[in-house]
């Protein structure tokens, strides 16, 4: 896959489609832009009184390429590069830093890992095999027992959802969109050629409604009569005290096994684990299973190109279409557990 560059500037909108997007976190804030930017009159509907208060706000904040499947790890691709340009093309800082992504391997997962590597070396990726001395050499603070390697992304890393969030919105906003906050949708209701949305702030009618919505999505996509098995996951973070002796920054450590994360935030640690028929015109950008923040780039373009001209922005959607739920299990089951 060629990955896409950013798009030229707007077009002069006339009869541009107007586009509500439920939901202020990053990936609503992404998708915002990312309509903008295309010439499409945007309207950003957010219950809370501001952006980022749900799942965005309490990521992990974690952007890596180490996935099992492909098309995750080319949506990584494109968006860490669009991370890496953010000040560039949106005027601010992400805060991204390619701290990289370390993953302790047991020995029942070796191979997996293995064929993984290769998949993600395919895909243009940076990877690297670190044997138990490797470990014991350039992490020291990590313990090799009960592990067969270590698996490290040199370009992984961390950024800032916050200042990316509202970075998007205040350069959607530059464009024109509007953010509306204190607007819980309350009910959508079909109309000729788009819908009509009802907020807790009033109504208005659009041609398309994209569901950004996190964890609430499900409850969004029933006011539609669709069906989307998006749920709540409850997932643990905590923060220590200030500990001494670490090299800092330390990259983001996965232990596989268990799926217990940790990584420095300053000279702290930050840790966690997690707790083990379509309407027309609607469309999902939600069920990221912890995946929002670092895929947030590639999901706002993806969605741009599919609600404007029906395209997929050179990325392989059909692993992430709502029918799968029907008839197989869900494309990130075995991801969902690892930030």
């Amino acid at each position: 896959m060629q990955l896409m560059t950013p798009s030229p500037a707007p077009r002069t909108r006339g009869a541009a489609p107007h586009v509500a997007v439920v939901g202020a976190g990053i990936v609503g804030a992404a998708i915002a832009w990312s309509l903008a930017r295309r010439g499409a009159h945007v309207t950003v509907l957010e219950r809370a009184d501001a952006a980022a208060t749900g799942s965005t706000g309490r990521s992990a904040a974690g952007l890596r390429h180490q996935f099992s499947l492909r098309a995750n790890v080319r949506f990584s691709r494109f968006s860490a590069e669009r991370f890496a340009a953010f000040a560039a093309e949106v005027g601010t800082d992400a805060g991204f830093r390619r701290v990289g992504y370390l993953f302790l391997v047991p020995p029942c997962q070796e191979a997996r890992w293995a064929e993984d590597r290769a998949m993600q070396r395919a895909e243009g990726v940076r990877v690297e095999h670190w044997s138990l001395a490797d470990l014991a050499r350039r992490a020291p603070y990590v313990a090799g027992d009960g592990l067969a390697e270590a698996s490290f992304g040199p370009d992984d890393g961390v950024l800032d959802p916050h200042a990316a969030t509202l970075g998007y919105l205040a350069a959607a906003r530059a464009l024109g969109a509007a953010v509306r906050f204190g607007s819980a949708v309350v009910g959508l209701r079909p109309r000729a050629g788009g819908w009509r949305v009802a907020t807790a702030a009033g109504e208005l009618a659009v041609d398309h409604v994209v569901n950004a919505a996190g964890p609430q999505a499900g409850a969004v996509a029933a006011l539609a009569g669709a069906r989307l098995p998006v749920v709540a996951s409850r997932r643990d973070v905590f923060v220590t005290a200030p500990v001494a002796g670490l090299p800092l920054p330390t990259p983001l450590v996965v232990d596989v096994a268990t799926g217990v994360w940790w990584r420095s935030e300053g000279e702290r640690l930050l840790l966690g684990r997690s707790n083990p028929a379509e309407a027309p015109g609607l469309w999902h950008a939600a069920g990221f299973s912890g995946h929002g923040v670092q895929h947030a780039p590639a999901t706002g373009a993806a969605v741009a190109e599919r609600v404007l001209t029906g395209g997929d922005a050179g990325f392989d959607l059909r692993p992430f279409d709502p029918a799968r739920f029907a008839h197989a299990a869900p494309a990130n089951t075995a991801e969902a557990r690892v930030v």
